[in-house]
């Protein structure tokens, strides 16, 4: 998850109206929220065209303008030893491939050129070929690694269905060849620094809109669709106007252009440094390599370095996260060993970590210690044995320099001040190019994001602050165990005893003033040992430790976390919902332990008038209520297998899935009233099948008891204390004996029908015959 974008002015979260509550709070010094916009119904259904206008809205639409020097310095590949820019020119003049201060390859400006741009622009391939001929000159030792083709009328292929058709690419000379022998179309993976032409002049804004959206997504399709980039070029071309841009997942730029007739000398500096770059300057990962399919239904698979071992993948489980220009870009394989037991699976995260963060393992590490520290070493015991185990981890290296966005890829380079910011916008063409765009209102369920793991960022203010440049580190964790999400257990008893499990764990977290911060369907898994070969009891594992700290009372939440389909209510308003409630305390009145049950007695809560300004924070609850909208979703986005629902239901229960997890700020005021409504509220009200009748009401009481433990905690101060961790009992004794419910434990959950497609079943989709997706893709994604 991408939580840490754009950090904007800090802005007071909005209050929601509340019917049992007449306090004010301090809200949270955050900044407005908005999704990741790459995670949405519009990318995942939509046509080119409403694919490349959610990339710009990912950019805040705009993006900074360097000074052509400062690009030159900290963006381009550097310029090989023994060649003078200057020199080549005055070759180039003697030889006249610059006469009359022209390129003589393109004769006239090309605004005045009545041929299609495609024939305008051609004899840039010879002007690149000139100027690296004249460069060799200098330097005879030169060798020559990239070559420029100009392709306009051919679409980069995938194994994703890319729709991109850049006007021309840099590829390796072996790609070139390879490319006019056997007349194929050019590649995604062999591919870089994107070409887009247009003869019209910057300010026509229509087709500058039209060629700067194209480039964007050209870029965009680059880092999304290919794991062994680490950061993408490209160049646009309007008129004599040549414009560089620069993508990594640190940010998004593009340098002010210059006139690439009158002033040769620029153009040769690009050309030289990009003709004789090494891979890892062209943007590559040299820790892994591609293993090429040897038929049209294999999937590309890679040899992955982590430390001193190297894995090869099996699968790819997750990648949508890298659909974001910027961010996190985090992608998940099944991976084996690849000097180990071929049957020995493993779970490999690659991820961009932002610079502040501790490494996935050393939060582990942490958290582990201190769990002993304060609750003793059996509690270490216990949370050790239901958290993913790492068996190897790397932050990594190009060379000797660690790879990160700042120091190593913008070559210590921070952004010049009060810089110009570029406005980003999509020309929209009619026609094909918007080709199944589908619109997420045509369905109730379309805007819910069911199969992925949508977040919150903080939106930027785009008219104070605009972009500027995330620090993040490379990194990679290799984990032992090949477990299933709950995104994709279909058994109800496997789904509740991962839950309890996960709860129990929790409970000690908490206990050592830990909070994990990101709770979900993706991160929750269960662990069926013998369906994965292993002597070991099945049981349920917490994953993905990223946003895990150590909390400290007191102090403001400084940033929302989580996946927002689990959020917390509260955390999501970045305010205290629940302030104040009783004079007397409901879990006092009940001995949880022993009977969780008689809160279910509890008519109504009466609310009292006091206040006390609290900042807000992150604390146990919150996790415990994303166990809670876990339990919610699973639900609202499942049928019994046995009794599936009829369409009258299936769209009641569709309609207020909508109302409980779209995407909407303000949708914590919805789950703020279905928390609290919780004890009243019945199956055939909640629009689910009366067969989940009995699952329903665990999850009513399980409501119960984490609104009441609002009302207790928040009527105090702090916030939250010890009174909070009976709701880890209650919830673990109540999942436990469902678990074992064999009303319950024999259901087989069945996913509800919607159009939207996780990532990784279109990728499965490859390069056969381009229809529907397998079941064995369907059936692939065991893990997120």
């Amino acid at each position: 998850m991408d939580n840490t974008s754009n950090h904007g002015t800090a802005t007071p979260a909005r209050p929601g109206p509340t019917s049992t509550s007449t306090t004010t709070t301090t809200f949270s010094n955050e900044s407005p929220l908005r999704f990741r916009a790459s995670d949405s119904s519009k990318y995942r259904l939509g046509g080119t065209n409403a694919k490349r206008d959610v990339v710009m809205s990912e950019l805040n639409r705009q993006v900074p303008e360097v000074p052509l020097d400062w690009y030159f310095e900290h963006l381009l590949p550097p310029l090989p030893d023994g060649v003078d820019t200057q020199r080549i020119v005055s070759s180039l003049k003697q030889s006249r491939v610059i006469e009359d201060n022209k390129w003589s390859f393109i004769p006239q400006h090309p605004c005045q050129d009545n041929r299609h741009e495609d024939f305008v622009y051609a004899g840039l391939e010879m002007i690149f070929a000139e100027i690296i001929t004249a460069a060799k000159a200098q330097n005879h030792d030169l060798v020559q690694e990239f070559v420029l083709k100009l392709t306009p009328r051919a679409r980069v292929v995938s194994e994703r269905n890319s729709t991109t058709k850049p006007d021309g690419h840099l590829m390796s000379l072996e790609d070139a060849a390879r490319l006019d022998r056997e007349g194929e179309k050019p590649s995604v993976y062999e591919v870089w620094d994107s070409h887009e032409f247009k003869k019209d002049k910057e300010s026509v804004r229509h087709v500058m809109d039209e060629c700067v959206g194209q480039l964007v997504y050209d870029m965009q399709q680059i880092m999304a669709l290919d794991p062994c980039r680490r950061f993408a070029f490209g160049t646009s071309i309007m008129n004599r106007s040549f414009r560089l841009w620069f993508c990594s997942r640190g940010t998004f730029l593009t340098a002010k252009p210059f006139d690439f007739i009158s002033d040769p000398e620029k153009l040769v500096r690009v050309f030289v440094s990009f003709a004789f770059a090494s891979r890892p300057d062209a943007g590559w990962d040299t820790s892994m390599a591609c293993i090429l399919p040897t038929s049209p239904t294999e999937q590309r698979r890679y040899k992955i370095q982590v430390g001193s071992k190297t894995y090869v993948t099996i699968k790819m489980l997750s990648d949508y996260a890298a659909d974001s220009p910027i961010g996190r870009a985090t992608r998940v394989w099944l991976v084996v060993d690849e000097f180990g037991p071929s049957d020995r699976y493993y779970v490999l995260k690659d991820v961009w970590v932002d610079a502040e963060r501790d490494t996935e393992d050393e939060i582990r590490s942490n958290l582990l210690k201190d769990v002993e520290k304060k609750c003793g070493s059996n509690a270490r015991a216990k949370v050790e044995r239901h958290l993913l185990t790492p068996v190897a981890f790397e932050k990594l290296h190009i060379g000797a320099s660690a790879d990160d966005t700042t120091q190593l890829i913008m070559r210590g380079g921070s952004l010049p001040q009060n810089l110009h910011h570029l406005k980003l916008t999509v020309f929209q063409q009619s026609g094909s190019s918007t080709r199944s765009q589908v619109s997420p209102s045509d369905n109730a369920i379309d805007s819910v994001f069911s199969g992925t793991r949508e977040r919150y960022l903080q939106q930027g203010d785009t008219g104070r602050k605009a972009p500027q440049v995330t620090s993040r580190f490379h990194y990679r964790i290799v984990f032992a165990e090949r477990a299933t999400t709950l995104y994709d257990e279909k058994n109800l008893g496997n789904v509740l005893g991962a839950l309890a499990d996960v709860t129990e764990a929790l409970q000690w977290i908490h206990k050592s003033n830990w909070v994990h911060r990101d709770i979900s369907c993706g991160n929750v898994y269960w662990y069926g040992c013998k369906t994965a070969g292993i002597e070991d009891k099945s049981r349920g594992l917490l994953g993905d430790l990223e946003f895990a700290k150590a909390r400290i009372p007191g102090f403001p939440h400084e940033i929302r976390t989580g996946t927002f389909n689990f959020m917390a209510s509260e955390v999501i308003a970045g305010n205290y919902l629940f302030l104040p409630r009783t004079g007397f305390s409901i879990f006092s009145s009940f001995n949880l332990r022993q009977d969780p049950a008689r809160l279910l007695a509890i008519d109504s809560i009466t609310p009292i008038s006091s206040i006390t300004p609290l900042p807000f924070n992150f604390n146990p609850l919150h996790d415990m209520e994303s166990i809670w909208w876990i339990l919610v979703y699973i639900l609202y986005f499942n049928d019994d297998g046995k009794n599936v629902a009829d369409a009258e239901l299936a769209n009641k229960r569709a309609a207020k899935a909508q109302l409980l997890f779209a995407q909407d700020g303000l949708i914590y005021q919805e789950r703020q009233l279905f928390l609290e409504a919780s004890l009243h509220l019945t199956v055939q009200q909640s629009c689910l099948s009366l067969s989940f009748g009995p699952i329903f009401a665990l999850a009513r009481a399980m409501g119960t008891i984490l609104y009441a433990a609002y009302c207790d905690s928040e009527a105090k101060s702090p916030v939250i204390d010890e009174e909070a961790f009976g709701v880890h009992e209650a919830l673990h004794q109540i999942l436990h004996v469902a678990r074992n419910n064999p009303q319950i434990n024999t259901v087989q959950l069945v996913g509800t029908t919607r159009p939207q497609k996780r990532k990784i079943e279109d990728a499965e989709n490859s390069r056969g015959n381009g229809s529907s997706r397998s079941k064995r893709a369907r059936n692939s994604t065991n893990n997120s």
